[in-house]
């Protein structure tokens, strides 16, 4: 049983969590009202994500297979070591499949079903030959973060009408803080393989990858998530100009644990259970909270000194 469960991986459904984002966004930038029940469907609407997600890790194993045995730790896993049955794990992926849509399609609207499929069609492109963009160099961190969007529709759509759409800015600015998260697994990952042509056999892309040029994509995706989370800002939630400095200091805690030797002895996923990480991402998601609700207006005295322009 255990050897099944390492490839479904529902340990890795926490990163679901990031649908809540799009629960957020509905609930703030639609008003819509909160009742008791909200918090179960909340809950409820995780579910077919996660069955959706245990189906890509399936395919991602599968496929990965090959390569993995030229990985030091992944060579371990279930399926490069040849513990399980592949014809049952196709199996389990059909029934996870077949779940999670009959529960879209019967509770949820046509625009989380559509979410859902697109969640699926992310894990079909990014590991089924013959596009499989997991071997090609920055569009595999561009690819894989795009479920950051993803979820952010998911969330939305669990709430909101169907005929909804969240704003491009706050999409953008959610896709590209997954791109800045999954550069820095991808050089983390880089380094602790440490031989070029050993990992450019576990992964194609680590042929086309420098460690200069992942620290130049992780600026790139930096610069992005700030404009574009900046425009949300500015647009939607003054207030929320002020979880800038907490955000900063989360940034810059996330480059310097990437980029240290430490780090690159570590596999990427434990990079991100950093404590101090984990510490950054809960004071930024306190403050954003806290600055979301705040019935005053904390941007007025900026005013004064043209921070934000004045009505």
């Amino acid at each position: 049983m255990q050897p099944y469960l390492s490839v479904i991986r529902p340990d890795h459904w926490l990163k679901n969590i990031f649908i809540l984002f799009g629960h957020a966004a509905a609930i703030v930038l639609l008003a819509l009202p909160i009742h008791a029940s909200t918090f179960g469907w909340i809950v409820f609407s995780l579910v077919p994500a996660c069955l959706m997600a245990s189906v890509n890790y399936i395919i991602n194993e599968i496929l990965d297979a090959p390569f993995d045995r030229e990985h030091p730790v992944k060579k371990f896993r279930a399926v490069p070591a040849g513990l399980v049955s592949i014809p049952l794990l196709w199996a389990i992926a059909a029934v996870f499949l077949i779940v999670a849509f009959g529960l879209s399609v019967a509770f949820f609207n046509f625009g989380y079903t559509i979410a859902l499929g697109l969640l699926l069609l992310s894990g079909i492109v990014y590991n089924i030959p013959p596009i499989r963009l997991k071997d090609r160099a920055f569009l595999d961190v561009l690819t894989e973060s795009f479920n950051n969007p993803i979820r952010l529709w998911l969330g939305w759509y669990a709430l909101a009408p169907a005929h909804s759409f969240p704003p491009m800015s706050v999409v953008i600015a959610w896709w590209m803080f997954g791109a800045l998260l999954m550069a820095g697994k991808r050089f983390a990952e880089f380094r602790f393989i440490n031989d070029g042509a050993r990992s450019a056999r576990y992964r194609k892309s680590f042929a086309t990858y420098t460690e200069n040029s992942l620290v130049i994509s992780m600026i790139t995706y930096t610069n992005f998530f700030c404009f574009c989370a900046g425009a949300a800002v500015a647009t939607y939630r003054p207030n929320l100009v002020f979880i800038f400095p907490v955000l900063a200091i989360a940034l810059i805690v996330y480059f310097n644990q990437a980029m240290t030797a430490e780090s690159a002895r570590l596999e990427p996923e434990q990079l991100m259970r950093n404590p101090k990480l984990i510490a950054c991402t809960i004071a930024s998601v306190a403050a954003a909270a806290f600055l979301a609700w705040y019935p005053g207006n904390l941007t007025a005295p900026l005013h004064l000194f043209q921070l934000i322009p004045g009505e």
